[in-house]
């Protein structure tokens, strides 16, 4: 982005603050580099989480306001696609969001002018509409959204983000871009506290800089979890589980298509939504065409999660996630293929 007008600026941007309590106002030329640095490292984690990398961003500079030094960055965003917000609209996606910014993804969609409906299916369809709400650039929610989840990233306490799974999660690399953050403010000593509002609100206090400067433990090859292998398989369900969040402790069951018993979870948010709403034909026995994921442990099929619901009793649903939507959701995995007449994946794992 060579310019930018400032009526495009405020209209697609949302502002980041950094405050640091610092002697005199004056900050570093370095320290204030490798925070803004650190900053960008958080929202490139983010993009590549729930954005699958497509969204176009720029942080932009703007000058501190006279008598303090308050760092001002203005996140800007242009053009967000359809298909962007492909981990937001899964539970886990849902979980960082709220955690994050304090906030359920139903609050996020009533702001941006949704007023109904389920929490992520609202929220999903509001940051991916192609109208814009009343009042708002169709844009401005993507920046607001993002400025919302790095603030939480780098003012929340390491316990909560622990509590979030950040530590091994997708969003790692924003967990150590936080690091970072905190070992520039220990390196300049003038630095006392750090704030994320534009007043003297100053809640982290250069005690705690040291332990927030830890990157997260990267765990040796022998301990990384198995990847998951991904594939699209027919299951025939003979006993469900309509409580969504019952079925963790009693999974679904079924038989897949080479008649071998399954069991196994559904992650998929959309179907859920349409379970909600009673929008879907349910019989005594359903038939369901799923992508599904599963881990390869000791030789056998492991923690069965259905990411896609593709088809529901010959009704089309959805359409199965491309690659990089896996990758956010489930990280390092592997396609599986198996045609209608070969033995299922689980049957030859099994």
């Amino acid at each position: 982005m060579d310019e930018v007008l400032y009526k495009e600026l405020e209209d697609h941007s949302e502002i980041l603050y950094f405050h640091f309590d610092v002697k005199n106002h004056f900050l570093k030329l370095e320290t204030f580099i490798q925070t803004a640095d650190s900053a960008r490292k958080v929202v490139t984690s983010l993009n590549e989480t729930f954005f699958q990398k497509s969204l176009q961003y720029e942080l932009v500079v703007l000058p501190p306001e006279e008598g303090s030094f308050l760092t001002r960055l203005a996140v800007w965003v242009g053009a967000v696609p359809a298909a962007a917000f492909a981990f937001a609209n899964t539970d886990v996606g849902a979980a960082y969001i709220e955690g994050l910014t304090g906030r359920p993804p139903i609050e996020w969609a009533k702001e941006f002018g949704e007023m109904s409906g389920d929490a992520v299916k609202v929220f999903y369809e509001t940051l991916n509409s192609k109208e814009k709400p009343p009042g708002e650039p169709s844009c401005h929610p993507a920046a607001k959204i993002v400025v919302a989840m790095t603030k939480g990233v780098l003012e929340s306490d390491s316990e909560k983000l622990k509590k979030l799974g950040m530590e091994n999660g997708p969003l790692v690399g924003a967990m150590d871009a936080r690091a970072e953050f905190y070992a520039a403010c220990i390196n300049d000593k003038d630095v006392n506290r750090v704030g994320f509002l534009p007043d003297n609100d100053f809640p982290i206090p250069r005690s705690s800089f040291a332990e927030r400067a830890q990157k997260p433990p990267r765990k040796g090859a022998e301990e990384e979890p198995p990847e998951w292998i991904v594939s699209i398989e027919d299951i025939y369900v003979t006993s469900p589980n309509w409580d969504k969040d019952d079925q963790h402790v009693r999974n679904w069951k079924g038989k897949d298509q080479s008649h071998r018993d399954c069991y196994f979870v559904i992650d998929d948010a959309q179907f859920w939504y349409l379970v909600r709403t009673k929008n879907l034909h349910v019989d005594v026995l359903d038939n369901l065409k799923v992508q599904w994921a599963c881990q390869i442990i000791n030789g056998r099929a492991k923690n069965r999660r259905v990411i896609r619901v593709l088809e529901y009793n010959g009704n089309n649903l959805a359409e199965p996630l491309p690659p990089d939507a896996l990758d956010a959701i489930l990280g390092r995995h592997n396609a599986a293929t198996g045609g209608r007449e070969e033995p299922s994946l689980f049957d030859r794992l099994g």
